[in-house]
């Protein structure tokens, strides 16, 4: 609990301000002379304070003030929600609740508006990096939101809603930022938006555009001499154009059509070396990598009077291609790090190349506000096809096999390399198809009491298909086609009591689903020892699904003559038959299976307060407590868990706490200084000792403090602020991995919090 007193300390001393010069807009609404806060959780609008979802809603000023710039950055401000590195490849896994699987189908659904965009976890390509870019808000809903959101969102959503053209008048807005990390480079961004109506109340258009180099901190150097070869080599960049025109052609249709573009480059992975300190690496080759991210839809809304339909069509096509360094994985699996340290010759890399196109199509048809029944029906289609392709180019093993060995590659594994030098290619495919129907109805029963009840039924086939070939895939293989379906019935419901107008007490119970798979070719031969460890000869062919229960109970509060709100919201999951991956530790293969059942147990608070009229403090606090209920064993080999093991990559504790405070200069100059602390609590990467999995060297995740301060000035449209990330400079470990060094006590990949960074940001707007 030190980590709680600094934060208590520096956020209480510290002073920040309310938001200058705020839009009122379609996320806001009045109420008896209030603003009230709108969100659309349920997919339609209502206020913030009478939805019964545990939720957070940040809107673009609130974004921008706490320097939440990528999908990642939103971990460190919602209490319960991680999104900690997982695997060598660097891709991110969002965690909400203790939800958390490194494999399969999402946990957490992604959307961008009202078109969902995760990806299925293949531990290479993580789901695409959303930047703040032209947003009205983000929405974090916490819970199984499987009725409205479809089976990816077992643990929750996150929900990306951009700012939407206008029918009348006009704005823009230009911005620019520029910072620099201690020890990198120089971080540099710019935005720029035009809104406008065209033909005014009838057709209006917005354009914008982002750009953004983020400094590299990695300084890589030479590992044969030690030299310093390149400084900050992981410096990153971003670039989105998104392109929207609203149309009315009628009082009553309303279409939008929209283009969102995004592309983010790695100049080589944000890792260092355990030997070498922090923010030092050696590796033989660079690694770098690409995410180039397209969604065309059309949204079409349709006033029936009593009613609205909306439809909802969509095209997603993204591709990320990267490089990995293998130069030491021929000495670690084949030499069994019988020579520590020694890399291939020229250099060994494994480039991965991931498609993923998705169509969707939704349309529902949801009821007015008023009147004691309101309801919402829908269907949704869905088709989505993956394709993963692997190649490890190494061709000097053949050189470095015949030094050690004495043989020839032909010798070693009975098969001589693939052309170009490949000791493995791969390529996979996932095709999917979804079918669904949903509906969602709430009742006034009573004054002041409203009883929910949802459900979706959905189809859900998938078919997998592999081949692989090369003396590490044990020659030519072919898998599939795989097939598998299933065919889940996800309810929900709720029980609101409203004792007040700003008051909400409910209960809530809901059920989340994440369907199967199947497995990859795994070589029995070159994994026979591994396989026969575990008890197996073969691994197997597919995986179910997994399924949990989750129940609510939740109280949002507000006193608005005090200035004064609350939340708070306790949970139990039920989860079952949880689909996780078993690592064959010295073959370099894994399988997933079903690995027993696990409770979460947890709450949620939030607490906004103005003791001043300049003056606002905001506390959140998030704990879960996640552990495997079962015993999970293998014939020979242990534990994979056991009962009462803590579920990977899950703190118990995260929080934050900020103080704002405002003032006023001469010449109607208003000023802000801002402060907030975060904290996420340890956590571990096996789940215990007592796993096969688990591996002295990385079990420990330790936790992270970060303290965050802004000072700002602005009038008439523009805004001028000063700020420092990480003002403390902390450098605790986040990410610590040992999959490419099985074997010995060779360095391990790391990666540390980002040094403390310090710039200006600007922005005009009209």
């Amino acid at each position: 609990m030190k980590g709680w007193a600094r934060l208590c300390c520096a956020s209480v001393l510290a002073i920040a301000a309310p938001a200058f010069g705020q839009e009122e807009d379609e996320a806001y609404g009045q109420l008896a002379g209030q603003r009230i806060v709108i969100v659309t959780a349920r997919r339609v609008p209502e206020a913030q304070d009478k939805v019964p979802i545990s939720l957070v809603r940040l809107d673009r000023n609130d974004l921008e003030r706490r320097g939440i710039d990528a999908l990642a950055d939103l971990a460190g401000a919602v209490p319960n929600l991680t999104m900690p590195t997982v695997g060598a490849f660097g891709a991110r896994q969002p965690i909400i609740r203790g939800v958390f699987s490194p494999i399969g189908a999402s946990t957490v659904g992604l959307y961008v508006d009202d078109v969902p965009v995760q990806i299925r976890s293949l531990e290479v390509a993580g789901n695409p990096d959303l930047r703040r870019f032209d947003l009205e808000r983000v929405e974090v809903l916490r819970g199984p939101q499987g009725t409205l959101f479809g089976a990816d969102s077992m643990g929750g959503t996150i929900r990306t809603l951009t700012r939407q053209p206008q029918l009348e008048g006009m704005d823009a807005q230009i911005s620019g930022e520029a910072a620099a990390v201690r020890g990198g480079g120089l971080t540099r961004e710019m935005q720029a938006a035009l809104g406008s109506a065209i033909l005014p109340g009838r057709i209006g258009a917005r354009v914008s555009a982002y750009y953004r180099r983020d400094a590299g901190v990695i300084d890589r150097f030479d590992p044969a001499s030690g030299a310093l070869l390149t400084k900050n080599v992981d410096h990153g960049a971003a670039l989105g154009l998104r392109l929207a025109v609203k149309a009315a052609p009628s009082e009553r249709l309303e279409l939008t059509p929209s283009l969102f573009y995004q592309r983010t480059e790695r100049g080589d992975l944000p890792f260092h070396e355990s030997t070498l300190g922090r923010f030092r690496q050696s590796a033989t080759l660079r690694q770098p990598g690409r995410d180039r991210f397209l969604l065309p839809s059309l949204t079409a809304r349709l006033d029936l009077g009593g009613a609205t339909l909306t439809s909802v069509t969509a095209w997603l096509d993204r591709r990320n291609r990267q490089i990995v360094d293998y130069s030491g994985f021929f000495g670690e699996i084949v030499l069994g790090g019988a020579v520590p340290g020694i890399r291939t010759p020229g250099g060994s890399y494994s480039r991965t190349t991931v498609g993923q196109r998705n169509f969707t199509q939704e349309v529902r048809l949801a009821s007015g506000a008023e009147g004691a029944v309101r309801w919402l029906i829908g269907g949704f289609y869905g088709r989505s096809r993956i394709v993963m392709e692997q190649r490890v180019v190494e061709p000097g093993i053949a050189d470095l096999a015949q030094s050690q060995l004495g043989l020839s590659i032909e010798e070693i594994f009975g098969l001589p390399l693939l052309p170009g030098g490949q000791s493995y290619h791969s390529r996979q495919q996932i095709g999917e198809r979804t079918l669904a129907a949903f509906g969602q109805a709430s009742w006034a029963l009573a004054p002041r009491w409203e009883v929910t009840a949802g459900l979706r039924v959905s189809h859900n086939p998938l078919s997998f298909r592999l081949m692989s070939e090369g003396p590490f895939a044990g020659g030519s293989n072919a898998v599939g086609p795989r097939r598998q379906s299933g065919t889940p019935v996800i309810p929900h419901a709720s029980l609101s009591w409203r004792p007040a107008d700003d008051s909400l007490v409910y209960l809530s119970a809901g059920k989340g689903f994440r369907s199967g798979g199947t497995n990859g070719a795994v070589p029995a031969a070159s994994c026979a020892a591994d396989l026969s460890a575990m008890g197996r000869i073969a691994a197997p062919d597919s995986y179910d699904s997994d399924s949990l229960w989750s129940f609510e109970a939740g109280v949002k509060a507000g006193f608005p003559a005090q200035g004064f709100h609350l939340s708070l919201a306790a949970f139990r999951i039920d989860w079952e038959r949880i689909q996780q991956s078993v690592s064959l530790p010295n073959c370099g293969f894994s399988y997933v299976d079903n690995l027993g059942t696990a409770r979460n147990r947890g709450v949620e608070l939030a607490v906004q307060a103005e003791p001043l009229r300049a003056l606002k403090l905001d506390f959140s606090l998030g704990f879960v407590d996640a552990r495997f209920r079962r015993d999970v064993g293998l014939a020979g080999a242990g534990s994979i868990v056991a009962a009462g093991d803590r579920v990977p990559y899950v703190p118990r504790w995260s929080g934050t706490l900020a103080a704002e405070y405002g003032f006023v200069l001469p010449g109607r100059v208003d000023g802000f200084i801002r402060s907030e602390w975060r904290h996420a609590g340890r956590y571990r990467r096996a789940p215990s000792p007592r796993s096969v999995a688990y591996d002295p060297r990385v079990y420990a995740g330790e936790g992270s403090d970060l303290l965050f301060l802004r000072v700002g000035l602005g009038r008439d449209g523009w805004q001028l602020s000063a700020f420092a990330d990480n003002l403390l400079d902390s450098r605790a470990v986040l990410y610590r991995n040992a999959e490419l060094v099985p074997v010995t006590g060779s360095p391990l990949r790391e990666m540390a919090q980002r040094p403390r960074t310090i710039g200006l940001s600007a922005s005009i707007g009209l």
